[in-house]
């Protein structure tokens, strides 16, 4: 996960973005697994997976918001590790982005599905960006209660859909 993740970010000219977007995918086929996810903490991944979010490259934070769907899936230790790494509110600044890639928003709208649901600190402060960004008011929304959750990740997966 390392060198995938060293091969994402290197800086090197000859590091095509065809073996970075290889790099990510084998980076995502790692995290599927549920332990490998776990073991992004101790290997200190998740604040560069993070920064991956603001990449110029919209292939890149398409494929950084797709690994940290599929990290936090299920996983509560990853989506404690993603409210605390501060990884919400880039995830929500892509999901709303009607200047970003459809591709990008969807993917970020999947991550946020993933991270919201049953980790109440990470709906509280999804809450709070999208009220804070003029976006919807959700009120106060039970991260336990999937029809609620599905509402508003439908909504958003709508909105993403109409980018370009």
């Amino acid at each position: 996960m390392k060198d995938s993740m060293s091969a994402i970010l290197s800086t090197d000219p000859e590091m095509t973005m065809e073996a970075r977007m290889v790099a990510f995918d084998n980076f995502e086929q790692l995290i599927e697994n549920l332990d490998n996810a776990n073991l992004m903490e101790p290997l200190k991944l998740w604040q560069p997976l993070i920064s991956l979010l603001s990449s110029e490259e919209s292939d890149l934070r398409m494929m950084a918001a797709w690994c940290i769907g599929t990290a936090v899936q299920n996983n509560e230790k990853s989506q404690k590790m993603l409210f605390s790494e501060g990884g919400i509110p880039p995830l929500v600044d892509l999901a709303i982005s009607e200047k970003e890639t459809r591709e990008v928003r969807r993917k970020a709208v999947y991550a946020l599905s993933s991270a919201l649901r049953n980790y109440q600190e990470a709906m509280n402060e999804f809450v709070d960006e999208m009220k804070d960004k003029g976006q919807k008011n959700f009120g106060i929304v039970d991260a336990g209660d999937m029809d609620a959750v599905d509402g508003i990740i439908n909504g958003m997966r709508e909105e993403a859909s109409k980018s370009a």
